[in-house]
């Protein structure tokens, strides 16, 4: 699968959570740097807490190509806005929105 691929797929698969997913809050406890790379991007390994807007906290492992743009946006210690796939709570894309 080529780099451009990757982040294809993961915009689709993010896109498709942030459309469907519920409403809950994501606290990142701590990151990990994997030392790969797509496409000049960092792939990082997310540790979470997540909490539905109705319900209890739960920890999640996330896996997430992060543009260099915006690594700064992901200090250890935020919460962050995130909607939680329906049929697996163990997949989350940050944000509120759809953006595609």
């Amino acid at each position: 699968m080529s780099c451009r691929n990757s982040i294809h797929e993961q915009a689709q698969q993010l896109n498709r959570i942030l459309s469907i997913g519920t409403v809950g809050q994501a606290l990142i406890k701590g990151h990990l740097d994997t030392g790969d790379q797509v496409e000049g991007n960092p792939v990082w390994v997310f540790e979470l807490e997540i909490t539905p807007e109705d319900g209890r906290p739960y920890p999640v492992e996330h896996r997430e190509i992060v543009s260099s743009a915006v690594t700064g946006g992901f200090p250890d210690g935020v919460t962050l806005a995130c909607r939680i796939d329906p049929v697996n709570p163990k997949q989350i894309a940050f944000g509120d929105k759809p953006f595609m």
